[in-house]
């Protein structure tokens, strides 16, 4: 396959992956935070299949960045790239820990528990689930994009 097809395949992935975990956690946080039960229970009936496609898509994403990096000589220990895989290792645990968090509230909502939802919403833990993914996923696109030599 061609370096360029192989390229965009990855960079439109990856978006794609994104879209599919930043928006929709914004989206449940806000809702949840609502702390109208039949909306939170509607609305993370969600979660778990738009999860499967957000990551799905990141891992065609970096499948195609692979290939793509093969298909153009680029060389996968880079220092670039090493930075971005511990970033993905970094998103890809805090994707887990922020999909534990929709579960315990989408649970939490099914038994008609509003404190322990409210609970879950308003700890620090999930802002900081929040600010971890939105900043890590900007951090990746800057060393995607920059390619700095960090070490």
């Amino acid at each position: 396959m061609d370096f360029l097809l192989l390229k965009w395949l990855h960079i439109g992935s990856m978006f794609m992956a994104t879209a599919l975990a930043v928006g929709p956690f914004v989206v449940l946080y806000l809702v949840a935070r609502t702390g109208d039960l039949p909306a939170i229970r509607r609305a993370f009936s969600f979660s778990t299949s738009v999860g499967r496609v957000g990551g799905l898509m990141y891992g065609f994403g970096i499948v195609f960045g692979v290939l793509a990096a093969l298909t153009g000589a680029i060389d996968l220990t880079a220092a670039w790239l090493l930075t971005a895989y511990v970033l993905v290792i970094v998103l890809a645990a805090n994707g887990l820990l922020a999909e534990r968090w929709m579960r315990r509230v989408e649970v939490a909502a099914g038994r008609g528990e509003s404190t322990e939802v409210d609970g879950l919403t308003r700890a620090p833990a999930v802002k900081a689930l929040l600010t971890v993914m939105v900043t890590v996923t900007l951090a990746i696109v800057f060393v995607m994009v920059v390619k700095p030599t960090l070490f």
